[in-house]
């Protein structure tokens, strides 16, 4: 596995990234009957029979009556659109929530780049982000020209959307009084110009660099390095408090609040105007954070918040570089999804894995003064700053994040019993929030649905009553080993099927989610179904306890925060010999704790593993 096989395209190709995006397939619609059957079946686990009973008539009446009305509704949106939820997800699910970007929208990666030979030691923490700068340059100018080869299998039967690329860089989401607005400036160079410079953001101050040099190719980790160090000298030399500072701090404030600051200061001068345009083109921010992480899941906590003071969160992707050598990256989350951030992360690793690290002794080629981004405020704005700082410093610990490496095994063991490693690990987590908490977890997984036109994700709901079979029974000690491996088998099996048929279109909480959206902006009252417990209690109306996706099959991991108060975000990538996950709860919730489940986890995935290795031996016997 190289870049050249993943990433580039043979020279002379007549492919480019985008050339099959336009010919993608419509976003199916399901049919309302087999959504409803799917649903009903989904909440088995959450209802007692009386309860389930109830809920059984409310579908009915809701399908006979003004579910069939809304499902026309539907229908006729998906005969004139290519992808009928596309546009909703965004507005409803994303834009107009007003709570603060952080902690509720942000994806965010710990970056393990000393597995790739980039130490993480003091003496690089401006090395380290010069390095990968110079790398998401690279990959920004494969978009550019489009040479970034499309994911699709080798037949081209499975080719998958690049349009979330489109918004990986040069975008931010900008903030309304009443709804966000998604705005790439990207463009690829047949479309036309694009800003090419970059932000980085050091104590609350805002700094301007370029990214390519004089000939339009990416600046050497040897220019960037010249650059950074000025800023470092101009930040860190300053140290009285500097009047411009803290404007960042703003964007991490509701988004109401913040809309109307960003119209202030917009308004407040037309220099202002000009540099909060600068920002918001820009390919890429990077934050120098002077935290120090000191182990895996002081990491991928800090990289979540760290310096809030030093991140404008509005940005698509920034990278973020701390005082000890260590880095992680976040993404704006209605922007793109995981697999974009996965992407690019794997693509610097493997970038700084097969060129090596650079040679410092080379003196940069470049030497260009980075240019200062002063705004101008006025108390008002100076008043919500030093508000948004007390808020900001009430952040840090809003998310209590644990992370780790789960040794004794991984996908080689999970395949050798003949069990999906992603159904494995699904599993998994259900077992172990039930230990925990005596009850079954409402389960959210990722299902990608990049394979239609402009397609995003789909939930398939994991906790099925094949996993409370096999739950009840492994937790039973009446119930014998042989009987235990093959309720396991079948809630695995169970789960593939769940996700395979999420993946295929034929999931539930799309189709349920528009079914609301087209009454709500038909005027339509809200049907009783959504007001039913089982909705909410199942994960309905984003109530999931779980919310869950595996990342792939390399060391790169990330995480968000959880779907709800009283939930976890569980997050893993698997490897033949090992398990990276990433577990998050909220400081504030008396219910969770995310270390005790990384503890539970670990524990369980021994039993699951002895529970295998018995039942084998005996069957040998």
């Amino acid at each position: 596995m190289n870049r050249e096989s993943i990433y580039y395209l043979p020279e002379g190709s007549t492919e480019s990234t985008f050339c099959y995006d336009e010919d993608r397939p419509r976003l199916p619609l399901p049919k309302l009957d087999h959504t409803l059957k799917r649903y009903l079946e989904s909440l088995k686990p959450f209802g007692t029979a009386e309860e389930l009973e109830n809920t059984k008539k409310i579908i009915e009446t809701f399908r006979k009556g003004v579910g069939a009305k809304l499902q026309t509704i539907l229908e006729e949106k998906a005969a004139k659109e290519k992808n009928w939820v596309d546009k909703w997800w965004e507005d409803y699910a994303y834009c107009t929530l007003r709570m603060a970007l952080i902690p509720y929208c942000v994806m965010v990666q710990p970056l393990l780049l000393d597995a790739v030979g980039l130490a993480a030691v003091p003496e690089n923490f401006l090395k380290s982000p010069a390095t990968c700068l110079h790398h998401n340059m690279v990959f920004w100018k494969l978009l550019r020209t489009e040479r970034l080869r499309p994911i699709a299998s080798a037949d081209k039967k499975n080719v998958f959307s690049a349009d979330l690329y489109r918004r990986l860089y040069n975008t931010a989401r900008t903030p309304g009084l009443e709804m966000d607005k998604v705005e790439s400036h990207f463009r690829t160079e047949r479309e036309g110009p694009c800003a090419s410079h970059i932000i980085v953001l050091y104590g609350g101050r805002i700094f301007k660099i370029p990214g390519l040099n004089a000939t339009g190719d990416p600046l050497s980790p040897q220019d960037f390095l010249f650059m950074l160090q000025q800023i470092q000298v101009k930040v860190e030399s300053e140290t009285m408090t500097v009047p411009h500072a803290g404007v960042p701090v703003l964007t991490n404030d509701d988004r109401t609040s913040w809309a109307r600051n960003r119209q202030h200061l917009i308004e407040l001068s037309a220099r202002n105007a000009t540099m909060v345009r600068e920002i918001e083109e820009a390919v890429a921010l990077l934050i120098l954070d002077t935290h120090c992480p000191q182990n895996f899941s002081d990491l991928a906590q800090l990289a979540l918040t760290g310096d809030i003071h030093s991140k404008w969160t509005d940005k698509s992707c920034g990278t973020i570089a701390f005082k000890n050598g260590q880095m992680g990256c976040y993404g704006e989350h209605c922007c793109y999804d995981g697999s974009i951030s996965m992407s690019i992360s794997l693509y610097v690793m493997m970038s700084i894995a097969e060129e090596g690290v650079p040679d410092w002794d080379v003196p940069a080629a470049n030497l260009i003064r980075p240019e200062e981004l002063v705004l101008d405020l006025d108390d008002t704005l100076r008043e919500e700053i030093v508000r948004m700082e007390s808020v900001a410093d009430e952040m840090q610990n809003c998310v209590v994040v644990s992370m780790d490496q789960f040794q004794d095994y991984g996908k080689a063991f999970m395949k050798q019993h003949k069990i999906h490693p992603d159904a494995y690990v699904q599993t998994a987590l259900l077992l172990t929030y039930y230990r925990l908490h005596g009850t079954f977890a409402p389960t959210y997984e990722t299902a990608m649905m990049r394979q239609y036109y402009k397609g995003r994700t789909e939930t398939c709901r994991s906790c099925s009553i094949e996993s409370v079979r096999f739950i009840e029974a492994m937790e039973s000690a009446t119930v014998a080993d042989a009987d235990k491996a093959k309720l396991f088998k079948a809630a695995a099996h169970r789960q593939m099927e769940l996700m395979n048929e999420a993946r295929k279109g034929n999931g539930i909480d799309r189709h349920l989610f528009g079914l609301w959206c087209a009454a709500y902006d038909n005027g339509i009252p809200i049907p009783e179904l959504y007001d039913d417990p089982l909705y909410s209690r199942s994960g309905g109306g984003g109530n999931f306890i779980l919310s869950t996706s595996t990342l792939g099959y390399t060391i790169n991991c990330g995480y968000v925060a959880p779907m709800c108060a009283d939930g976890y975000g569980c997050f893993y990538t698997m490897l033949e010999d090992c398990i990276w996950a990433i577990f998050s709860a909220y400081r504030d919730s008396t219910v969770t704790s995310g270390h005790k489940f990384q503890q539970t986890f670990h524990q369980v995935m021994g039993d699951l593993r002895a529970l295998l290795e018995r039942t084998e031996m005996t069957n040998k016997l």
